[in-house]
């Protein structure tokens, strides 16, 4: 036997809410155990639907049956427990049964056995007072009571998840969120706020909302501009039969309105189950069966579907169209074959069943209220009224001049430039998600130092805000990679003074540099604790243009990966073949590009092509106009591969804004070079070795710049299994080099090679490391002299004085400035790297030139030999 309980479930059950409601059937249940089995269909859904019993002779009129199912104490109208949402209302009904009942209650004074006497003619001027009267008294009983409140609480909620987003539009519309003029469009969005929350409230709690259908429906309509009052009394003189009609018209209106899918957020988009109602038939000419033939009346006169299933016990079927009766095991397929007709919009709402017994399968189980829907709609009411709320903030605070009211940084476009935790920790939504945990260790540990009293700050500058724009983009590693070396310093810099970072976003690319530049001298102006500025680690316009704003306020600069000839000079100079003269402001932690590309050079001839008579080269470069690290890279390959003996055929250009390196790399190819030299950046890299790789150049050898040190790290395993070429490519810092020396190691060192940030981008985090290592040490030696002295916070110029007169051991190698005004490194470590296939495509060196330690020998081989630092740089021995 079919699960009976399922089939009314399943009428009972609202489809989703994108479907349409569908027609509901009365369910005509006759023979000996007609009552039995019509309860047994209903008692599972008692409780957890909109629910109602009505039994045989309970009434003796349709008014009253109607005042069970929708008065103000009605059954249809109860709390369903667990449904999570408020029960249907019937203000039209109880209107209606209002006016009925003032027939019946005569006046004070009036005649109490006659009480119709009272009754005035519609139209006349003491019945409208009187009407008038009472139902304003009607109201005002009805919102008093405890129920009323709640109703009325209910309705504001309602309204005011239509109007506070309205509201929040509102502020748009004026202009609210760019104009920081004045508070009007504000004001104006409350107002609207305000007035509509209260004018829809105002008008649902008195139901006039819906009043309006009153002029529509056929039964005693009500006229056009006819008040309530009037109309009332229209009612309470109306004939029996047509306000008959009319009650059970305005119930079912009533429950349409409960499910109705209002444009406006209304709680009938959550109601996840349709009414039931349970009706008892013994005589055919009682008060119930007239009750159902008004219902099936009102709804073929009107087209009006009522959310609601009937279960009818009667002793046969009503007249009516021809409704075959199956027994009541068939009630599934009597479902089935009803909903076919209701598909075909011409649906037959009965549906007749025979019950000869109750089923033999007992009681079926309590079903609970489907609540999924409900919490789908208090989601979306939530939603709409945090969203708004939340996006106006939003807007409010990007938009803001100065990034939410930071004093060092202000928003630029999409991104905030400056610095953004110099006032207390960085807001939240600056930076790129990446990121976000370092800044908050970060700024804890600034929380710490400024809680000493004692404390240095550093700034370092960086692009926090970065766009990736491609798949193998390093700068976001990079980024993150700086900012784990500066947080691991500061935390492990334990004596005094302690050490507070200072974050300066320059924006993505390095765009928005200059102006980064000018907001950390305006602070470094006000700010004595700060000692100067670190990272700076590319060789992009933006970062020469910070090195100059920089430069002028005479701000320490130790820049880490940077490596461009030229990125640290300024102004102009004496010799018109050059621009600029180096700061004596700038520092760098890394090689020179002209170091770099000369060891490439003799690696090439002297390893690589040691017996090719007259060797070629060619180079791939990335043209773009801001990037001066390719560039100049490009320059010193075909420099040093000349001063080797090795002709450079070509320089195959292309450029990160308009692509083509597929084109450079097939190019290329072409000319059937012995070594390739790729000065690039590293986002195109892997695009490239795929495309000389597919362009069958056979044996190709290719030498990298320093940019691809974490894309052949993160791609060694595919790079190494590439079978026409040789990748190397030169690192700046790599701790694999480390693994082979007898150098004592720094602590850093030693925690990297047990592990410690593994999937850093090696020369990000180690010269980064050591570039605020090198800062601090000095502040740090300069704060304890002063201290000694009874001073007060070092110079600056105390900073630079200590760069310049000390050898430093490093994490990247030994750290020596010499005594010349360029500030790079003298004879500082540089290797070339191999991805190694026997370790999983982990790099190894192949090359390392420059001492790891200021005791350390320099290591001897012949490419290594008198390697100079620079283009001026003594020319080295043979």
């Amino acid at each position: 036997m079919a699960d009976l309980r399922s089939v009314v479930e399943g009428l009972i059950r609202r489809p989703a809410f994108w479907r349409a409601d569908p027609p509901l059937p009365t369910v005509f249940v006759t023979g000996p155990a007609a009552l039995d089995a019509a309860e047994m269909l209903a008692k599972p859904f008692v409780g957890s639907v909109p629910y109602a019993h009505v039994k045989e002779g309970a009434h003796q009129s349709i008014q009253a049956l109607v005042e069970e199912l929708a008065g103000e104490q009605g059954e249809l109208g109860k709390p369903v427990g667990g449904s999570l949402l408020p029960p249907p209302r019937f203000p039209l009904a109880q209107f209606v049964l209002w006016a009925r009942k003032q027939r019946y209650l005569p006046p004070p004074g009036g005649d109490p056995d006659d009480p119709e006497s009272w009754l005035p003619a519609p139209g006349t001027h003491t019945g409208y007072r009187m009407f008038k009267e009472r139902l304003k008294e009607w109201q005002r009983s009805s919102r008093d009571t405890d129920r009323g409140r709640r109703t009325s609480a209910d309705f504001l909620a309602r309204a005011a998840t239509t109007w506070v987003p309205v509201g929040t539009l509102a502020v748009w519309w004026f202009n609210g969120p760019a104009d920081l003029v004045g508070l009007a469009p504000w004001v104006l969005g409350l107002v609207v706020a305000a007035l509509g929350t209260t004018g829809q409230a105002f008008f649902s709690i008195r139901g006039t909302l819906f009043t309006g259908w009153l002029r529509k429906q056929p039964y005693e309509r009500r006229k056009r501009f006819d008040r309530p009052a009037p109309y009332a009394l229209r009612l309470a003189n109306a004939d029996d039969e047509e306000i008959k009609r009319l009650l059970v018209h305005a119930l079912m209106r009533d429950l349409r309105e409960a499910y109705k899918k209002w444009i406006i957020p209304w709680p009938s988009w959550g109601r996840g189950q349709y009414a039931l109602l349970l009706i008892e038939v013994a005589d055919p000419a009682g008060i119930n069966a007239e009750f159902l033939q008004l219902l099936e009346e009102t709804t073929k006169k009107t087209g009006m579907l009522p959310p609601m299933v009937v279960l009818a016990a009667v002793p046969s079927v009503p007249p009516g169209p021809p409704t075959e009766s199956e027994e009541l095991d068939e009630l599934a397929k009597a479902v089935g074959r009803w909903r076919a007709a209701a598909r075909l919009r011409v649906p037959d709402l009965r549906i007749g069943v025979h019950a000869t017994a109750v089923p033999a399968a007992g009681e079926y189980p309590q079903v609970l209220p489907r609540r999924k829907r409900a919490l789908g709609y208090w989601t979306a009411i939530g939603l709409l009224l945090v969203l708004p709320f939340a996006l106006v903030f939003w807007v409010q605070r990007d938009r803001a001049a100065h990034c939410g009211g930071l004093e060092w940084a202000e928003r630029i476009g999409t991104e905030c430039v400056g610095v953004v935790n110099a006032i207390g920790d960085t807001p939240d939504g600056l930076l790129v998600d990446d990121v976000k945990e370092l800044v908050k260790k970060i700024d804890a540990n600034n929380a710490y130092a400024i809680g000493s009293g004692r404390y240095v700050s550093v700034v370092v500058f960086g692009e926090y805000s970065i766009t990736k724009t491609e798949a193998n983009d390093t700068r976001l590693a990079a980024a993150v990679s700086e900012l784990e070396a500066v947080e691991e310093q500061q935390r492990t810099a334990s004596t005094t003074p302690r050490l507070r970072v200072l974050i300066a976003n320059a924006g993505d690319n390095f765009l928005h540099g200059r102006r980064a530049a000018q907001l950390v001298t305006e602070l470094a102006a006000r700010d004595p604790h700060v000692m100067g500025v670190i990272g700076l680690p590319r060789s992009v316009e933006g970062v020469s243009q910070a090195i100059e704003e920089l430069h002028l306020a005479k701000i320490p600069m130790v820049s880490s990966t940077a490596t461009a000839d030229r990125l640290g000079y300024v102004g102009d100079s004496a010799d018109a073949k050059q621009s600029g003269q180096p700061s004596p402001y700038y520092f760098q932690v890394g090689p020179t590009n002209f170091r770099e590309a000369t060891l490439g050079a003799r690696f090439a001839r002297k390893m690589l092509l040691p017996h090719v008579a007259k060797p070629v080269a060619v180079i791939v470069r990335d043209a773009s106009t801001t990037d001066q690290y390719t560039t100049n890279l490009a320059d010193d390959f075909v420099t040093a591969l000349k001063a080797q003996g090795i002709t450079v055929k070509e320089l195959k250009d292309y450029s990160v804004e308009s692509g083509g390196i597929q084109e450079a790399a097939v190019g290329a190819c072409g000319l059937k070079p012995d070594v390739f030299l790729y000065a690039g950046r590293a986002s195109e890299f892997l695009g490239f070795l795929s495309s000389v790789e597919g362009s069958g150049c056979k044996e190709a050898k290719v030498i990298a710049g320093d940019d691809v040190v974490k894309a052949m790290s993160d791609h060694g395993g595919e790079i190494g299994q590439l079978k026409q070429m040789e990748v190397y490519y030169l690192a700046l810092a790599p701790r694999a080099v480390w693994k082979e020396s007898s150098t004592k190691q720094t602590a850093f060192i030693s925690s990297l090679l047990a592990g410690a940030h593994a999937k850093s981008s090696d020369d990000n985090l180690i010269l980064t490391f050591d570039a605020a290592n090198l800062l601090y040490q000095a502040a740090s030696t300069a704060y304890r002299a002063g201290a000694q002295e009874g001073g007060d916070l070092p110079s600056r110029g105390d900073i630079l004085y200590r760069l310049t007169r000390r050898v430093w051991n490093g994490s990247s190698g030994k750290i020596d400035f010499g005594a010349a005004d360029l500030h790079t490194p003298v004879g500082k470590a540089v290797s070339i790297m191999k991805v190694d296939v026997e370790r999983a495509g982990r790099p190894k060196p192949v090359v390392r030139c420059g001492s790891l330690d200021a005791t350390e020998a320099p290591p001897k081989n012949t490419v290594c030999d008198g390697l100079p630092d620079t283009a001026d740089s003594p020319p080295a021995t043979k």
